[in-house]
Protein backbone atom coordinates (compact mmCIF):
# COMPACT_ATOMS: atom_id res chain seq x y z
CA UNK A 1 0.00 0.00 0.00
CA UNK A 2 1.25 2.92 -0.95
CA UNK A 3 2.39 5.90 1.64
CA UNK A 4 0.90 9.31 3.54
CA UNK A 5 3.18 11.02 0.86
CA UNK A 6 3.10 8.86 -2.25
CA UNK A 7 -1.17 9.71 -2.32
CA UNK A 8 -0.17 13.32 -1.37
CA UNK A 9 2.40 13.08 -4.46
CA UNK A 10 -0.28 14.46 -7.54
CA UNK A 11 -1.53 17.02 -4.82
CA UNK A 12 -0.05 20.56 -3.44
CA UNK A 13 -1.98 21.10 -0.47
CA UNK A 14 -3.76 18.38 2.15
CA UNK A 15 -5.63 19.40 4.70
CA UNK A 16 -6.59 16.87 7.67
CA UNK A 17 -9.65 16.78 9.68
CA UNK A 18 -10.79 14.40 12.47
CA UNK A 19 -14.23 12.86 13.52
CA UNK A 20 -13.74 13.97 17.28
CA UNK A 21 -10.50 14.41 19.18
CA UNK A 22 -8.22 12.61 20.24
CA UNK A 23 -8.71 10.30 17.40
CA UNK A 24 -5.01 10.29 16.10
CA UNK A 25 -4.86 13.36 13.57
CA UNK A 26 -1.78 15.02 15.14
CA UNK A 27 -0.16 11.76 14.58
CA UNK A 28 -1.17 11.37 11.10
CA UNK A 29 -0.24 15.22 10.81
CA UNK A 30 3.15 14.52 11.70
CA UNK A 31 3.84 11.15 10.03
CA UNK A 32 2.66 12.83 6.65
CA UNK A 33 5.43 15.84 7.67
CA UNK A 34 8.32 13.05 8.30
CA UNK A 35 7.69 11.34 5.28
CA UNK A 36 7.95 14.67 2.99
CA UNK A 37 11.48 15.12 4.95
CA UNK A 38 12.73 12.00 4.05
CA UNK A 39 11.67 13.05 0.66
CA UNK A 40 13.62 16.19 0.95
CA UNK A 41 10.48 18.37 0.12
CA UNK A 42 9.98 21.68 1.86
CA UNK A 43 6.22 21.53 3.68
CA UNK A 44 4.35 24.87 5.15
CA UNK A 45 1.83 24.22 8.13
CA UNK A 46 -0.95 26.02 9.59
CA UNK A 47 -4.10 25.18 11.65
CA UNK A 48 -8.06 26.13 12.03
CA UNK A 49 -8.23 26.59 15.66
CA UNK A 50 -5.32 25.64 18.01
CA UNK A 51 -2.92 22.82 17.56
CA UNK A 52 0.05 21.15 18.56
CA UNK A 53 -0.75 21.84 22.80
CA UNK A 54 0.77 19.32 24.96
CA UNK A 55 -2.48 18.94 27.01
CA UNK A 56 -5.76 19.33 25.46
CA UNK A 57 -7.98 22.36 26.71
CA UNK A 58 -11.35 20.92 26.60
CA UNK A 59 -11.12 17.31 27.49
CA UNK A 60 -7.53 17.46 29.52
CA UNK A 61 -6.25 14.68 27.93
CA UNK A 62 -2.20 14.45 26.69
CA UNK A 63 -1.73 15.19 23.00
CA UNK A 64 1.18 14.24 20.56
CA UNK A 65 2.64 17.67 19.94
CA UNK A 66 3.29 18.86 16.19
CA UNK A 67 7.18 18.02 15.67
CA UNK A 68 8.82 20.31 12.35
CA UNK A 69 11.82 19.97 10.60
CA UNK A 70 14.32 22.43 9.50
CA UNK A 71 13.60 24.46 6.83
CA UNK A 72 9.56 23.83 7.49
CA UNK A 73 7.42 26.64 6.72
CA UNK A 74 4.33 27.64 9.33
CA UNK A 75 2.12 29.93 9.99
CA UNK A 76 0.40 30.72 13.38
CA UNK A 77 -0.67 33.37 15.66
CA UNK A 78 2.23 35.33 17.33
CA UNK A 79 1.07 34.71 20.83
CA UNK A 80 1.97 31.22 20.22
CA UNK A 81 5.75 31.86 19.24
CA UNK A 82 6.34 31.62 22.43
CA UNK A 83 5.46 27.92 22.76
CA UNK A 84 7.51 26.97 19.66
CA UNK A 85 10.79 25.50 21.12
CA UNK A 86 12.70 25.99 17.95
CA UNK A 87 14.79 28.69 16.20
CA UNK A 88 13.07 30.91 13.54
CA UNK A 89 13.26 33.04 11.23
CA UNK A 90 10.21 35.43 10.77
CA UNK A 91 8.99 36.00 7.10
CA UNK A 92 5.89 38.18 7.25
CA UNK A 93 3.75 39.19 9.31
CA UNK A 94 0.33 39.09 8.13
CA UNK A 95 -2.31 41.17 9.13
CA UNK A 96 -4.43 39.05 10.02
CA UNK A 97 -5.87 38.83 13.05
CA UNK A 98 -6.92 35.69 15.72
CA UNK A 99 -7.97 35.93 19.02
CA UNK A 100 -4.45 34.42 19.87
CA UNK A 101 -2.98 37.60 17.94
CA UNK A 102 -1.56 38.50 14.51
CA UNK A 103 -1.07 35.73 12.34
CA UNK A 104 3.36 35.41 10.92
CA UNK A 105 4.69 33.30 8.53
CA UNK A 106 8.39 31.71 9.64
CA UNK A 107 10.81 29.26 8.62
CA UNK A 108 12.12 26.94 11.04
CA UNK A 109 15.89 26.96 11.31
CA UNK A 110 15.93 23.82 13.82
CA UNK A 111 13.70 20.95 14.54
CA UNK A 112 11.32 20.64 17.32
CA UNK A 113 7.80 21.05 18.48
CA UNK A 114 5.38 23.76 17.63
CA UNK A 115 1.96 25.24 17.95
CA UNK A 116 -0.45 26.38 15.75
CA UNK A 117 -3.31 28.75 15.64
CA UNK A 118 -3.83 30.05 11.94
CA UNK A 119 -7.18 31.73 9.76
CA UNK A 120 -10.55 30.75 9.95
CA UNK A 121 -11.68 31.93 6.77
CA UNK A 122 -11.10 30.60 2.72
CA UNK A 123 -10.16 34.22 1.53
CA UNK A 124 -7.26 34.15 4.45
CA UNK A 125 -5.71 30.72 3.21
CA UNK A 126 -6.19 31.74 0.23
CA UNK A 127 -3.35 34.51 1.24
CA UNK A 128 -1.47 32.63 3.16
CA UNK A 129 -1.38 29.75 0.57
CA UNK A 130 0.09 32.48 -1.75
CA UNK A 131 2.61 33.65 0.97
CA UNK A 132 3.79 29.68 1.27
CA UNK A 133 4.42 29.03 -2.28
CA UNK A 134 6.41 32.34 -2.78
CA UNK A 135 8.37 31.15 0.14
CA UNK A 136 9.23 28.42 -1.25
CA UNK A 137 6.35 25.49 -0.13
CA UNK A 138 6.41 22.25 -2.18
CA UNK A 139 3.51 20.74 0.20
CA UNK A 140 0.82 22.90 2.24
CA UNK A 141 -0.26 20.92 4.83
CA UNK A 142 -3.64 22.06 6.92
CA UNK A 143 -4.62 20.72 10.45
CA UNK A 144 -8.33 21.21 10.59
CA UNK A 145 -10.94 19.90 12.56
CA UNK A 146 -14.69 17.74 11.44
CA UNK A 147 -16.72 20.94 12.35
CA UNK A 148 -14.71 23.00 10.30
CA UNK A 149 -14.76 20.54 7.46
CA UNK A 150 -15.36 23.25 4.51
CA UNK A 151 -11.27 23.71 4.94
CA UNK A 152 -11.36 20.35 3.07
CA UNK A 153 -12.98 22.09 0.02
CA UNK A 154 -11.42 22.30 -2.98
CA UNK A 155 -10.59 26.09 -2.67
CA UNK A 156 -8.64 25.76 0.67
CA UNK A 157 -7.32 22.13 -0.13
CA UNK A 158 -6.92 19.93 -2.94
CA UNK A 159 -6.65 16.81 -1.33
CA UNK A 160 -8.13 15.45 2.26
CA UNK A 161 -7.27 12.79 4.82
CA UNK A 162 -10.11 12.06 7.44
CA UNK A 163 -9.07 10.38 10.72
CA UNK A 164 -11.26 8.82 12.99
CA UNK A 165 -10.75 6.13 16.07
CA UNK A 166 -12.24 4.75 18.97
CA UNK A 167 -12.55 8.16 20.68
CA UNK A 168 -15.32 9.11 18.69
CA UNK A 169 -17.90 6.23 20.19
CA UNK A 170 -18.06 3.69 22.51
CA UNK A 171 -19.54 1.26 19.84
CA UNK A 172 -16.67 0.25 16.82
CA UNK A 173 -20.23 -0.05 14.54
CA UNK A 174 -21.01 3.22 15.04
CA UNK A 175 -17.53 4.72 14.02
CA UNK A 176 -17.45 2.60 11.09
CA UNK A 177 -20.98 4.07 9.83
CA UNK A 178 -20.39 7.46 10.71
CA UNK A 179 -17.04 7.57 9.36
CA UNK A 180 -18.14 5.38 6.17
CA UNK A 181 -20.76 8.38 5.51
CA UNK A 182 -18.75 11.41 6.13
CA UNK A 183 -16.22 9.69 3.34
CA UNK A 184 -19.76 9.48 1.05
CA UNK A 185 -20.96 13.00 1.84
CA UNK A 186 -16.61 14.08 1.33
CA UNK A 187 -16.84 12.66 -2.23
CA UNK A 188 -19.78 13.49 -3.75
CA UNK A 189 -19.88 13.33 -7.40
CA UNK A 190 -19.06 16.84 -9.29
CA UNK A 191 -22.30 18.44 -11.37
CA UNK A 192 -21.93 19.44 -14.80
CA UNK A 193 -23.42 22.80 -14.09
CA UNK A 194 -21.43 26.05 -14.56
CA UNK A 195 -22.76 28.17 -11.52
CA UNK A 196 -21.29 31.44 -11.41
CA UNK A 197 -19.83 32.84 -8.66
CA UNK A 198 -22.92 35.65 -8.27
CA UNK A 199 -25.47 32.49 -7.84
CA UNK A 200 -23.25 31.19 -5.09
CA UNK A 201 -22.87 34.88 -3.51
CA UNK A 202 -26.36 36.08 -3.19
CA UNK A 203 -27.99 36.20 -0.33
CA UNK A 204 -31.47 36.52 -0.85
CA UNK A 205 -32.66 33.33 -1.90
CA UNK A 206 -31.02 29.68 -0.40
CA UNK A 207 -33.07 27.60 -3.25
CA UNK A 208 -32.46 27.94 -6.77
CA UNK A 209 -34.41 25.65 -8.87
CA UNK A 210 -32.62 24.55 -12.57
CA UNK A 211 -35.01 24.50 -15.32
CA UNK A 212 -32.50 25.79 -17.83
CA UNK A 213 -28.92 24.15 -17.39
CA UNK A 214 -27.66 26.72 -19.82
CA UNK A 215 -29.60 29.91 -17.96
CA UNK A 216 -28.96 29.66 -14.33
CA UNK A 217 -30.84 32.58 -12.68
CA UNK A 218 -32.37 33.56 -9.49
CA UNK A 219 -36.43 32.89 -8.92
CA UNK A 220 -38.61 35.38 -8.88
CA UNK A 221 -39.60 34.25 -5.36
CA UNK A 222 -38.75 32.36 -2.67
CA UNK A 223 -39.42 28.63 -2.93
CA UNK A 224 -39.04 25.46 -0.62
CA UNK A 225 -37.88 22.04 -2.12
CA UNK A 226 -41.39 20.54 -1.56
CA UNK A 227 -42.93 23.18 -2.89
CA UNK A 228 -40.58 23.24 -5.65
CA UNK A 229 -40.97 19.05 -5.84
CA UNK A 230 -44.63 19.16 -5.03
CA UNK A 231 -46.98 16.47 -6.54
CA UNK A 232 -48.43 17.98 -9.81
CA UNK A 233 -46.45 21.38 -9.69
CA UNK A 234 -45.83 22.56 -12.69
CA UNK A 235 -42.41 23.10 -14.75
CA UNK A 236 -40.55 21.38 -11.70
CA UNK A 237 -37.08 21.34 -12.05
CA UNK A 238 -35.26 18.10 -11.84
CA UNK A 239 -32.31 20.05 -9.96
CA UNK A 240 -32.19 22.83 -7.18
CA UNK A 241 -28.97 24.58 -6.34
CA UNK A 242 -28.71 24.80 -2.21
CA UNK A 243 -27.26 28.06 -1.32
CA UNK A 244 -24.97 27.36 2.10
CA UNK A 245 -25.32 24.20 4.16
CA UNK A 246 -27.92 21.97 4.12
CA UNK A 247 -29.42 21.07 7.57
CA UNK A 248 -31.96 18.57 9.01
CA UNK A 249 -34.56 21.06 9.82
CA UNK A 250 -34.21 22.27 6.21
CA UNK A 251 -35.24 18.56 4.76
CA UNK A 252 -37.69 17.71 7.29
CA UNK A 253 -40.57 18.79 5.63
CA UNK A 254 -39.77 17.24 2.35
CA UNK A 255 -39.10 13.94 4.11
CA UNK A 256 -42.30 13.61 5.92
CA UNK A 257 -44.24 14.72 2.54
CA UNK A 258 -45.41 12.58 -0.57
CA UNK A 259 -43.54 14.45 -2.62
CA UNK A 260 -41.79 11.86 -5.24
CA UNK A 261 -38.16 12.55 -5.41
CA UNK A 262 -37.11 10.06 -7.81
CA UNK A 263 -34.51 11.64 -10.48
CA UNK A 264 -34.49 14.78 -9.01
CA UNK A 265 -31.06 16.46 -7.55
CA UNK A 266 -29.83 18.69 -4.99
CA UNK A 267 -26.88 20.98 -6.01
CA UNK A 268 -24.21 22.04 -3.22
CA UNK A 269 -20.82 23.67 -3.39
CA UNK A 270 -19.03 21.37 -1.77
CA UNK A 271 -19.11 18.09 0.00
CA UNK A 272 -18.69 20.19 3.65
CA UNK A 273 -22.07 21.96 2.99
CA UNK A 274 -23.76 18.42 3.37
CA UNK A 275 -24.77 18.85 7.21
CA UNK A 276 -27.26 16.31 7.58
CA UNK A 277 -27.61 13.47 10.08
CA UNK A 278 -26.82 9.79 8.70
CA UNK A 279 -30.48 8.94 9.51
CA UNK A 280 -31.78 11.71 7.72
CA UNK A 281 -29.31 11.76 4.48
CA UNK A 282 -29.99 7.76 4.50
CA UNK A 283 -34.25 8.87 4.20
CA UNK A 284 -33.84 11.04 1.70
CA UNK A 285 -31.87 8.53 -0.52
CA UNK A 286 -34.26 6.05 -0.09
CA UNK A 287 -36.81 8.76 -1.47
CA UNK A 288 -34.71 8.87 -4.78
CA UNK A 289 -32.92 12.01 -3.98
CA UNK A 290 -29.61 12.59 -4.87
CA UNK A 291 -26.82 14.89 -4.76
CA UNK A 292 -23.84 16.50 -6.51
CA UNK A 293 -21.23 19.23 -6.01
CA UNK A 294 -19.56 22.07 -7.66
CA UNK A 295 -16.22 21.47 -5.77
CA UNK A 296 -15.56 17.34 -5.19
CA UNK A 297 -13.11 17.02 -2.65
CA UNK A 298 -10.22 14.44 -3.38
CA UNK A 299 -10.43 12.40 -0.11
CA UNK A 300 -6.85 10.72 0.16
CA UNK A 301 -7.31 7.97 2.70
CA UNK A 302 -8.61 7.47 6.28
CA UNK A 303 -6.81 6.87 9.34
CA UNK A 304 -7.78 4.59 12.27
CA UNK A 305 -6.59 4.75 16.28
CA UNK A 306 -8.13 2.08 18.07
CA UNK A 307 -7.29 3.91 20.95
CA UNK A 308 -9.02 6.38 23.62
CA UNK A 309 -8.47 7.96 26.46
CA UNK A 310 -11.21 7.07 28.31
CA UNK A 311 -9.80 3.11 28.37
CA UNK A 312 -11.25 1.32 25.88
CA UNK A 313 -9.29 0.28 23.03
CA UNK A 314 -10.85 -1.65 19.46
CA UNK A 315 -9.22 -4.86 18.45
CA UNK A 316 -6.63 -3.19 15.92
CA UNK A 317 -7.37 -5.91 13.25
CA UNK A 318 -11.08 -6.22 13.46
CA UNK A 319 -11.44 -2.32 13.42
CA UNK A 320 -9.00 -2.09 10.44
CA UNK A 321 -11.03 -4.91 8.46
CA UNK A 322 -14.26 -3.55 8.93
CA UNK A 323 -13.16 0.13 7.89
CA UNK A 324 -11.42 -0.59 5.18
CA UNK A 325 -14.47 -2.84 4.05
CA UNK A 326 -16.85 0.39 4.17
CA UNK A 327 -15.04 2.93 2.66
CA UNK A 328 -13.66 3.00 -0.65
CA UNK A 329 -10.24 4.51 0.17
CA UNK A 330 -6.66 3.83 1.63
CA UNK A 331 -7.34 2.81 5.96
CA UNK A 332 -4.02 3.56 7.64
CA UNK A 333 -3.26 2.45 11.55
CA UNK A 334 -0.54 5.52 11.12
CA UNK A 335 0.64 4.73 15.27
CA UNK A 336 1.11 1.65 14.66
CA UNK A 337 3.01 2.12 11.08
CA UNK A 338 4.67 4.30 13.45
CA UNK A 339 5.74 2.34 16.53
CA UNK A 340 6.86 -0.23 13.40
CA UNK A 341 9.43 1.75 11.68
Amino acid sequence: MKSLSELAAPYESVSFIGMYKNVGKTTAFNRLIAELRKQKLTCAVTSIGRDGESTDLVTDTVKPGIFVYKGTLAATSADLLKYCDITREILRTTGIYTPLGEIVIFRALSDGFVQLAGPSMTAQFTEISGDFRRFGAQKIMVDGALSRKSLCAKRVSQSTILCTGAAYHKNMERVVRDTAFTCRVLGLPQTELEISKKIWDQKDCKYIPVRDPEDLRLPPEKQTPEMLWRRGAPDAPQRIIVQGGLTDAMVKGLVMSNTDLQGKTMVLRDGSKILLSFDMYDKLLRKGLSFEVEDAIKLLAVTINPFSPEGYPFEKNEFMQRMSEAVNVPVYNVREDQRDE
